[in-house]
């Protein structure tokens, strides 16, 4: 689940978006949602941004950095309304979509799920790091390096910049795609 901004951006550049992941061609994915990813899944392509691995941080810690320069970005980028805003829209999908939440607890800090999504040799990955993300670790395309089909991209922004500035990541999207 993407936010609308983001759709609507999608569909703008010539995607469709469709609801069943099955259905797809290219997966978009974020963060615990990318843990959501069946290994069998059909798509060609994953773009998958800001897994949540980084080793030697605990998962509390990256929380409070996150909360606390998600507030600073958005703030002064956007302003209160908006933080605020978000934050509703956060403790509403804590709530309704908690599924993902203990998806990203549960694999945090392990790979193997997307390790068995780069096995598929056949099948495209960009997975994408943002600068100021507290949950991934600028290490991880080490991790991934043996891996041909496996491509690192590291961004401008912050955990879910993608949300606010689809820009660079339809690009991804594009560049794939040819």
């Amino acid at each position: 689940m993407h936010t609308r901004t983001f759709r609507k951006a999608v569909r703008r550049a010539g995607f469709s978006v469709v609801k069943n992941y099955r259905e797809a061609d290219i997966i978009v994915a974020h963060s615990a949602g990318i843990y959501a990813i069946p290994p069998d899944v059909r798509a060609r392509i994953l773009i998958l941004i800001g897994p949540t691995y980084w080793p030697g941080r605990k998962l509390i810690r990256r929380v409070l950095a996150y909360t606390k320069s998600g507030r600073l970005f958005y703030v002064k980028n956007y302003g209160w309304r908006f933080y605020i805003w978000k934050k509703v829209l956060e403790l509403y999908y804590f709530f309704r979509r908690h599924r993902y939440l203990w998806l990203g607890i549960r694999n945090n800090n392990k790979l193997d799920r997307l390790y068995k999504l780069a096995d598929d040799q056949d099948r495209q990955i960009i997975l994408v790091r943002n600068r100021d993300d507290p949950f991934c670790d600028p290490a991880i395309q080490e991790l991934f390096k043996d891996r041909p089909n496996v491509r690192f991209v590291e961004l401008p922004g912050v955990h879910e910049d993608y949300t606010t500035n689809p820009k660079p990541y339809i690009k991804l999207m594009e560049e794939a795609g040819e």
